[in-house]
């Protein structure tokens, strides 16, 4: 008996070599660029799917910032929806120049921004405003080494000082991408867990404002 090939995961989730379907909405099917760099892990079908069910009509008309953008696959999704505006963040170049040319392919130059920026930077307590902010949704999905341990790297005391910094208000929702293993506390500082979800090694949860945080600052 032949032996099936299995394909890698990014694979699965393309629609072709460097391509990635978008899942419903208004470019429903409709394919856009993912940059084969070997460092784009783009949210599985399923788990994207998953996702926007559960956001439902929190998506029609927001303020979306995509973080750690990678091919935009995610702010695309959210703009195909109905999302007023669409901000990608996103530090490398060659992603940066794909998601430049996906904003072409899909005509929303009206509806999106591209930042080529380092986003610990760009998002901190030190800059007192943001274009395009607050923002009512923030995707963020960055490699998952990057959050793995909550005592290293940058990522968790960013994280944990984003309420001071002006892309979020007390109605912002975020979504953060990781390993369906990552097991996040229910209480994130500023943020508590509102939802979690996991599909195979993949998952993401939802995060809004704590409601002792916004009781603090009022």
């Amino acid at each position: 008996m032949r032996r099936r090939e299995v394909e890698p995961r990014v694979r699965r989730a393309q629609a072709g070599p460097g391509e990635l379907a978008i899942s419903a909405g208004e470019f429903r099917t409709r394919r856009i660029e993912c940059p084969e760099t070997g460092l784009v892990r783009p949210m599985l079908n399923k788990v994207r799917q998953a996702l926007f069910n559960v956001l439902a009509d929190d998506v029609r008309d927001a303020v979306v910032w995509d973080l750690f953008a990678g091919s935009g696959l995610l702010g695309f999704e959210a703009l195909s929806r109905g999302a007023k505006q669409c901000v990608f963040v996103e530090s490398h170049g060659a992603h940066a120049a794909a998601i430049e040319r996906n904003v072409k392919s899909l005509d929303v130059s009206s509806r999106a921004r591209v930042l080529r920026t380092d986003l610990f930077a760009l998002i901190s307590p030190a800059r007192e405003k943001l274009e395009q902010a607050p923002a009512s949704l923030v995707f963020i999905d960055p490699p998952h080494a990057m959050i793995a341990d909550f005592d290293q790297g940058p990522f968790w005391p960013w994280f944990a000082n984003l309420h001071r910094t002006p892309l979020v208000n007390g109605y912002t929702v975020i979504v953060i991408g990781h390993h369906a293993q990552l097991d996040l506390p229910s209480d994130l500082g500023a943020f508590m867990v509102a939802d979690k979800r996991s599909y195979g090694n993949a998952g993401f949860t939802i995060l809004v404002r704590s409601e002792e945080d916004d009781e603090e600052e009022g």
